[in-house]
């Protein structure tokens, strides 16, 4: 009897224990089996909540009008979009929505009797449901869209005073230093170090009929280099900074329109990670069909040029160029006085919709 109310009393709890635990065994083994198509089906369910908003607010979602109304007169939606962005780009925009989310254009017509906006254009589609659409695009001329463009500055460096220091300290918005690796002293490179917000670029010195000996103890990348002599200079140039992000010409009108230089100087810029930025102005440079080649960023820009124009006149025309192409980048020599030219460009930039970035963020747009 003693035997068998122990064996009892075993079974008892042994079937307790189970009736306990598997319903959390299979809780655990739920979730540890949640597979990928789960996630899946999670993230559908917040897709389906976001394809369940009507067509035209989806649009709206996509675009981003700054105002949306009804012209009972044209018997038609009237979009005001922000400046700073073309009509065509606005056009283009709806475009890709319109054929991702299964509707389709119908009529589309720019417009050029509209004085009281910058740009507009009408535009007839079919929704997925089937339904008619039809929208008037407006450009706004006072009012920007945020971020529609973008200005990147640049300063070739060549002297740090205290002075210039607290002058880059002041300035609200991101910038670049170019600087050269061989030539400054060591105070140079410590009081570099006491810059806030600054982005380095490798400004080195390259082939040009400007060259004399006098440039020789900044290291030229000359025509009768050999690819390692080449190597060995950008190599000391990025120990030298190695938080540099990029490198740009110095002199080198020559150097951008020979090939193999140009591919010798390409390849260790390629090898760390750098971009490559053509501020010679030569029309004949090579840069963008070499650097495609090789597959590595690169860009070119116009540096201020005081014998062509004066600092306030270059830098209006570098704002206007962001606003009119979407992107542009200043070129500056740092001094004290292009500091005080440039003291209100934030506000101006945030005036038109220009957003102030690094070199690096204009290098990938």
């Amino acid at each position: 009897m003693k035997h068998i109310v122990a064996i009892i009393i075993v079974l008892t709890v042994l079937i307790g224990g189970f009736v306990y635990l598997l319903p959390r065994l299979a809780e655990l083994k739920s979730t540890e089996n949640k597979t990928p198509d789960s996630v899946k089906e999670d993230s559908t369910v917040v897709q389906d909540t976001v394809s369940s908003l009507p067509f035209e607010e989806r649009m709206q979602q996509a675009l981003e009008p700054l105002e949306v109304s009804y012209s009972k007169r044209k018997k038609r939606h009237i979009w005001t979009m922000g400046g700073g962005q073309t009509i065509i780009m606005y056009l283009l925009q709806a475009q890709r929505f319109i054929e991702k989310s299964g509707g389709k254009i119908l009529y589309t017509e720019e417009l050029y009797n509209n004085n009281e906006v910058f740009q507009s254009a009408k535009m007839d589609l079919l929704k997925n449901d089937g339904d008619t659409l039809k929208i008037e695009f407006q450009v706004s001329r006072s009012e920007f869209k945020p971020g529609a463009s973008i200005l990147a500055i640049g300063f070739q460096t060549t002297n740090l005073t205290p002075e210039l220091i607290v002058g880059l300290n002041k300035l609200d918005y991101p910038f670049d230093l170019l600087v050269p690796p061989f030539g400054p002293g060591e105070d140079f490179f410590r009081d570099l170090e006491r810059i806030k917000r600054k982005e380095i670029v490798l400004w080195i010195t390259m082939e040009s009929t400007k060259l004399n000996r006098v440039h020789n103890k900044l290291r030229p990348l000359r025509i009768h280099h050999t690819e390692d002599q080449i190597e060995t200079v950008i190599d000391d140039a990025y120990k030298v900074l190695p938080n540099a992000k990029g490198l740009a010409t110095r002199y080198g009108e020559q150097a951008v329109e020979h090939r193999q230089l140009l591919q010798a100087i390409l390849r260790p810029t390629q090898e760390r990670n750098l971009w490559f930025m053509d501020i010679s102005m030569n029309k004949l440079s090579i840069v963008p069909q070499t650097c495609q080649e090789m597959g590595l960023t690169c860009k070119s820009a116009s540096p201020y040029n005081p014998d062509n124009s004066a600092l306030s006149d270059y830098s209006k025309a570098k704002l206007r160029e962001a606003k009119r192409n979407g992107l542009s980048a200043m070129i500056l020599p740092l001094n004290q006085s292009t500091l005080d030219k440039l003291a209100d460009l934030s506000e101006k930039a945030k005036q038109q919709g220009t957003t102030i970035v690094n070199l690096s963020t204009f290098m990938k747009k």
